[in-house]
């Protein structure tokens, strides 16, 4: 289940939040899946970071909920670049 589903150019997006901790720092940041909507399988999950960064997972995923929908969008459009055309 999508924590989250907007929508963008007539398409339905599934989003999740996640957090991911690279080797080289003891902070966590925040990046978003994109799905389409309703597909399962075949559909590629689009991975985008976003500069949120917390020290702990779940106070990380709480500011997860301050993203806008605008934001998202943007964050979409930045990973599936051919999106508006």
């Amino acid at each position: 289940m999508a924590w989250r589903t907007i929508s963008h150019q007539g398409r339905s997006w599934a989003v999740h939040p996640a957090a991911e901790r690279r080797s080289s720092t003891s902070d966590w940041q925040l990046i978003f899946g994109f799905r389409p909507a309703g597909k399962r399988g075949s559909a590629r999950t689009a991975w985008a970071l976003h500069p949120f960064t917390a020290s702990n997972k779940a106070s990380l995923l709480r500011q997860a909920d301050l993203v806008t929908d605008g934001e998202l969008v943007a964050l979409l459009e930045s990973v599936v670049p051919n999106l508006g055309d």
